[in-house]
């Protein structure tokens, strides 16, 4: 259930360098056009002086880059230098990089506390991204020891923003009475939640916990889902 796919988490940090930079004017917008068009040297070029002014988007920037070799020779040692500068100014996407980088040993020797302890400087942010990873060191009691409570309650912060995979395992920990109590009708909520942001795989246990329900029970599981879909994902309620 542990989804630390470094792919997709380029797709989180660039789209959300994207919103900065349109939201802020931010001086990284050249780089990240050049970036996105494919023009990495010049991406490189443009960001270099930024992350020589301590410019900490710009930094997480370079970082990607070394680490994919987009633009210079792929270095990944080098791009845990470059998203640990960032992270120590506060960055949340580079603080989440630099823990999946622990995480998977990714450039740098794999120590999950490290990694626990950079998940938790994003997830204090309010980054779900972190939230949910945060969430599986618990529950998993990688770097920290295993507490089911714990990781409820970082999956529950995670779902309420809108994490899909958090809502998935918050499901799961509810069928299983793990970290809070058995529920079976707001595990199929949850679960039901995260089959709405399209997370296919959700739906089967879903179904499966909908066998297991009386006619009230599923009713009162039908309401609780259609008012998480409404609250906690922007779909239409089905």
């Amino acid at each position: 259930m542990k989804h630390h796919i470094l792919t997709a988490l380029f797709v989180i940090s660039g789209i959300l360098f994207v919103a900065s930079a349109q939201a802020e004017k931010d001086p990284l917008e050249r780089s990240l056009n050049a970036y996105y068009a494919g023009n990495y040297k010049a991406a490189y070029n443009f960001t270099v002086p930024l992350a020589e002014q301590g410019n900490p988007a710009a930094l997480n920037l370079l970082g990607r880059m070394y680490e994919l070799g987009q633009g210079v020779p792929q270095d990944a040692a080098r791009s845990v230098v470059y998203y640990r500068k960032a992270a120590e100014k506060g960055d949340i996407y580079a603080q989440f990089n630099l823990a999946v980088s622990y995480d998977t040993g990714f450039g740098i020797p794999m120590n999950f506390r490290q990694a626990v302890k950079w998940y938790r400087r994003a997830a204090d942010q309010g980054a779900d991204f972190a939230q949910y990873s945060l969430a599986t060191m618990y529950e998993e009691g990688n770097g920290v020891a295993q507490d089911f409570q714990l990781a409820a309650q970082w999956y529950r912060l995670a779902a309420e923003h809108g994490n899909k995979q958090a809502q998935n395992n918050l499901g799961w920990l509810y069928k299983r009475g793990q970290g809070v109590g058995k529920n079976l009708m707001v595990a199929y909520a949850w679960l039901d939640a995260a089959v709405a942001q399209g997370l296919r795989s959700a739906a089967d246990e879903r179904d499966r916990i909908a066998a297991q329900l009386t006619q009230s029970e599923y009713e009162t599981a039908r309401s609780l889902a259609e008012k998480f879909r409404q609250d906690y994902t922007g779909a239409d309620k089905k």
